[in-house]
């Protein structure tokens, strides 16, 4: 039986996939809150009963602007299937409780990263919705939403009282597949106009903070991997140079005393 129905004018999926998808089911959705679940992500019981005091943190006071945005950490259950995995799931596991933590306070720059946050959906559906699906420009489409909610005087919390699962990769070729696509999402932030009025917006500090948590990030490891490489290569000259002096020392000395 069908309820509801949209016609669409034309190919269903014209940019990024998972955005799209979202704009186009938060249509059917009512309430005054949205949460987002990836197809890899899972919920528990015993967490779903919690919901109730999660969207009580929209009534609370988190400072000058009441929450848009309720963030949520993850469990990453994927963590015994190999090596690989369990330290995908201790790295993430690490960004999403103290990283997401501090980012959230007292750093201000808390984004959505794809994780089971909560939506204001009244304030986001009036705002430009909850994803950008542009090709290209928002592969790392998730964080978008939380660079839009942010320029229009929203408040992204965290909270760690609360808890959905999730499956990460457990291959060598998935992970670093997924590691690209985060990192060449992180270069196309940088030439969209979201980063550049968010610039504009920041103070000098939380200017740095966020600079630090985006392509900052990248910057520095970049930075530490050619100063790994030079400082190998210089390490590798001074040895072989003491090493050749150790080396011509034994024969100098014999030649003088002869």
């Amino acid at each position: 039986q069908e309820i509801y129905s949209v016609k669409l004018p034309g190919n269903p999926k014209l940019g990024e996939g998972k955005p799209e998808n979202q704009n186009h089911a938060v249509i059917f959705t009512r309430g005054n809150a949205v949460q987002t679940i990836d197809m890899n992500q899972d919920n528990y019981f015993e967490e779903a009963l919690k919901m109730r005091n999660l969207l009580e943190e929209f009534s609370q006071n988190h400072g000058k602007f009441r929450p848009s945005i309720l963030g949520v950490r993850e469990h990453v259950f994927t963590g015994s299937v190999s090596s690989l995995a369990s330290f995908m799931s201790n790295q993430e596991t690490s960004f999403v409780t103290l990283g997401q933590r501090v980012l959230s306070n007292p750093l201000k720059v808390r984004m959505h990263y794809g994780h089971p946050d909560v939506f204001d959906r009244i304030f986001h559906i009036t705002r430009g919705g909850i994803s950008k699906a542009s090709r290209i420009i928002n592969i790392s489409e998730d964080i978008f939403a939380g660079f839009n909610s942010t320029l229009r005087q929203g408040n992204i919390t965290h909270h760690e009282y609360i808890q959905v699962g999730k499956g990460r990769d457990v291959g060598l070729n998935q992970i670093a597949l997924f590691e690209g696509k985060v990192a060449g999402g992180n270069g196309e932030q940088v030439l969209s106009r979201d980063i550049y009025r968010l610039g504009q917006l920041f103070d000098f500090f939380r200017m740095l903070s966020f600079y630090v948590t985006t392509v900052g990030f990248y910057f520095c490891t970049m930075v530490i991997l050619y100063l790994i490489r030079y400082v190998m290569f210089f390490l590798a000259a001074v040895f072989s140079t003491i090493l050749f002096v150790n080396i011509q020392c034994p024969r100098m000395c014999a030649v003088k005393h002869f």
